[in-house]
């Protein structure tokens, strides 16, 4: 079976290569013209498209089983660009698909932020209304919609929640703080989220792919268990062998920080983590998302196992020389 995958040369692209490559999978590394490939497996066919032009998509997907979407961006300057990247391009995809005679699945990784907070900590479900609170989960709710009104194709939308492992970007500004001796929370409540590894986030993908029952279907990707921010500073301390100082920033300092952050980016036009966007996310008391549907329909069987996914990634970071 051949599988695409865009957005292979980033974060969770890479693992999903590897992993689908593992098992026996034919795989079509989908990238830009420009982009890096060094996280790449070789034995991947890697494929260089414009994203906007349906035609060069077509020739990418032409022969394909499985089209996983994972191209698009997590932060932008300003909203038109965030719904450029992550609208535009699941409609140009549409768009090719359509076009191809075959049989095919598009599987779109879309994201928890496409939903919304929990209320009273209570885990939301798929089917109840979204209400995303930023740019980026506004406009994978858009994609969301694209699909379900206009591709022809089966189609399997995954809502992933917080990703890590080995080569995330983001995770890695925390290891790095409490590597230097310093762990932090945001405001006096323990905040409650939910995370899944990268390597266990692949096998959800895997019980996807060409499975009628997950076609037409979104589902929410966890590993089940619900965490404090506290635990995931803890957990990331062991990993390193560490004891860090916890600093606890009020809620109004942390927005100022914020604030800072997305004034700096628009001055230097750079695009950065800390800006008023993601503060909207990290200010929610709780991001849970209800894992029965998957359960249910997928036999998905979450195996959290956070304390040990740490140290995997800690060990990752150090032999790329990140730590």
């Amino acid at each position: 079976m051949k599988i695409a995958i865009t957005g292979a040369n980033g974060f969770v692209g890479s693992n999903l290569v590897k992993h689908f490559l593992s098992a026996g999978y034919e795989v079509r590394a989908i990238v830009r013209s420009n982009a890096f490939t060094t996280f790449i497996s070789p034995r991947a066919q890697i494929v260089k498209v414009n994203y906007y032009d349906a035609q060069s998509l077509i020739s990418a997907f032409t022969g394909i089983d499985i089209i996983i979407h994972n191209a698009g961006k997590t932060k932008a300057l300003n909203s038109g660009q965030m719904f450029k990247a992550n609208l535009g391009i699941t409609e140009k995809i549409i768009e090719a698909i359509n076009k191809l005679p075959e049989e095919q699945q598009l599987i779109y990784f879309s994201s928890q932020a496409a939903s919304r907070p929990s209320i009273d900590n209570i885990p939301v479900k798929e089917d109840e209304p979204s209400a995303p609170v930023t740019w980026y989960g506004k406009s994978k709710f858009a994609a969301e919609k694209a699909i379900k009104e206009k591709c022809r194709k089966n189609y399997t939308i995954i809502r992933p929640c917080s990703i890590y492992g080995c080569g995330d970007k983001d995770f890695l500004q925390v290891f790095k703080l409490v590597n230097r001796g310093f762990g932090f929370k945001i405001g006096r409540k323990d905040k409650l989220i939910n995370m899944i590894y990268v390597l266990e986030l692949c096998r959800f993908v895997e019980l996807c792919v060409n499975n009628p029952a997950a076609y037409s279907q979104t589902f929410f990707a966890t590993d089940g268990k619900v965490y404090k921010q506290s635990d995931v500073i803890k957990a990331v301390a062991k990993a390193l062998n560490k004891k860090p100082v916890t600093i606890t920033v009020p809620e109004f300092l942390a927005c100022l920080i914020f604030y800072a952050g997305d004034l700096y980016g628009r001055l230097f036009h750079k695009e950065v983590v800390t800006n008023r966007e993601k503060m909207k996310e990290i200010m929610a008391d709780a991001w849970l998302a209800d894992t029965e549907k998957a359960i249910r329909i997928l036999g998905w069987k979450p195996t959290a196992n956070l304390e040990n996914n740490m140290k995997e990634t800690a060990k990752c970071y150090h032999d790329l020389g990140w730590l």
